[in-house]
C-alpha cells in the first residue's frame, strides 16, 4: 500500500515525514519543480514533478485500489477532479481531500470522498472562545451606563480559590458568576462547580466593587 500526496507546500512535507517514520511508502506529486527538488534532498519518498490533474502523470505512480490518496490542492474543483480520476481509473477506495469551502461538502460526500475541512476545524476551536466573548459583549451592552462592571478573570495555578467549589467561596456581596470558559467549553456555574486553574470566569458586579472583586478572584 502506498500513500500518495498530491499538491500542497509545507503541510505535505511534515505529513510525509511522519508517515515515512511510521514505515509507510510515500509518494509526493507537485508541479513546483523547486519544491520537488527540495523534498528529494530530505525525504525518503518517491518525488514526482508534475501536474496531479494529469492522468499521464498519475500513470507514473502505479496506483492500485488499496493505495491511499491525499489531495492538498488549493482549489476544491481540482481536488474533486483528481479524486474522481483515481476512483474511476484506478479503483482507489480511500481518498482524503482538503476541503477549502465547506459548501462543497455534499458533493464530495456523494462520491465517498473523505474531507478535511480546515475552516470547520478552526471554527470548532474558535466557537467556545467566541461564545464566551459574545456573552461578555452582550452583557456590557445591556449594562452600559448602569453602574455595572463585567469582568473576565483567568484563574492561575497559585490562586487561593482553585480546586474549590463555588458554594465554598465567600464571594463578595452583589457579585454574580455568569459563566466559566474552560478549554473548549463554556460552563454554566453551579454551587457544586469546582474552579480549575486556567478557568476564565465571567463576572457581573457593581462598578464600585470592581477592585474588591478583582482582588478576591486574582488572589
Amino acid at each position: 500500500m502506498k500513500i500518495i500526496i498530491i499538491g500542497g507546500e509545507r503541510v505535505p512535507y511534515f505529513l510525509a515525514k511522519r508517515l515515512i517514520a511510521q514505515g509507510y511508502d510515500v509518494y509526493f506529486v507537485n508541479k513546483d519543480q523547486d519544491l520537488c527538488e527540495e523534498y528529494s534532498k530530505t525525504l525518503n519518498a518517491t518525488i514526482v514533478n508534475g501536474d496531479g490533474t494529469s492522468k499521464k502523470v498519475l500513470d507514473q505512480l502505479g496506483i492500485e485500489p488499496n493505495d491511499i490518496v491525499v489531495l492538498l490542492m488549493e482549489r476544491d474543483r481540482k481536488n474533486f477532479f483528481i479524486a474522481r480520476l483515481v476512483q474511476e481509473y484506478y479503483g482507489v477506495k480511500n481518498v482524503v481531500t482538503l476541503l477549502n469551502n465547506s459548501e462543497n461538502l455534499d458533493l464530495f460526500e456523494r462520491f465517498g470522498i473523505r474531507t478535511l475541512g480546515v475552516t470547520d476545524l478552526i471554527m470548532r476551536n474558535l466557537e467556545p472562545l467566541l461564545f464566551g466573548s459574545q456573552i461578555t459583549r452582550d452583557l456590557e451592552e445591556k449594562t452600559f451606563s448602569k453602574g455595572v462592571a463585567i469582568l473576565e478573570i483567568t484563574l492561575t495555578w497559585d490562586s487561593n480559590i482553585v480546586h474549590k467549589k463555588i458554594k465554598e467561596l465567600s464571594v463578595p456581596e452583589d457579585v454574580v458568576i455568569v459563566g466559566i470558559k474552560r478549554g473548549d467549553n463554556f460552563l454554566i456555574p453551579r454551587g457544586e462547580t469546582t474552579l480549575e486553574p486556567g478557568d476564565e470566569i465571567v463576572l457581573v458586579c457593581r462598578e464600585e466593587k470592581r477592585m474588591e472583586v478583582l482582588s478576591f478572584f486574582s488572589s
